[in-house]
């Protein structure tokens, strides 16, 4: 499984890496504290966003969502280490929940229906915005 354009990880120090986000405040949207999450963690602002699925364990309720970032991520705050992955396969060190959300992304990508041509698209717009800035 393979994810070509590779994801963005965060990791606090002596941490293992995660997706970047995090709890919501009181009041505030799950797609609110995505926004606030990531510029804090990495500084990026996030042109365009897609929610993909709820990904639910024994411990979180996850909300996830594609974002097309600007600007260049840089740790700040609590993050200390930032990556990108590109398989759920990764030997990074992945906590559970990410690699577990990495998998049912990279299958998305492969399947066919309006919810799969809708994270191509995305993508290709993405790539498009990259080459453009």
């Amino acid at each position: 499984m393979e994810l070509p354009d590779g994801v963005l990880v965060t990791a606090v120090l002596g941490g293992r890496y995660c997706l970047p986000g995090g709890r919501a405040e009181r009041g505030e949207l799950r797609s609110q504290a995505l926004l606030r999450q990531l510029r804090e963690e990495t500084g990026l602002r996030v042109n365009s966003m897609l929610y993909l699925f709820d990904h639910i364990t024994a411990h979180n309720a996850h909300k996830v969502y594609l974002c097309i970032g600007q600007g260049s991520a840089r740790p700040q705050g609590e993050v200390a280490r930032i990556s990108v992955v590109s398989s759920p396969d990764s030997e990074l060190d992945l906590h559970t929940e990410t690699r577990g959300i990495l998998r049912r992304y990279a299958k998305l990508r492969g399947e066919e229906g309006v919810k799969s041509e809708a994270v191509r698209a995305f993508l290709a717009l993405a790539r498009y915005i990259a080459k453009v800035d």
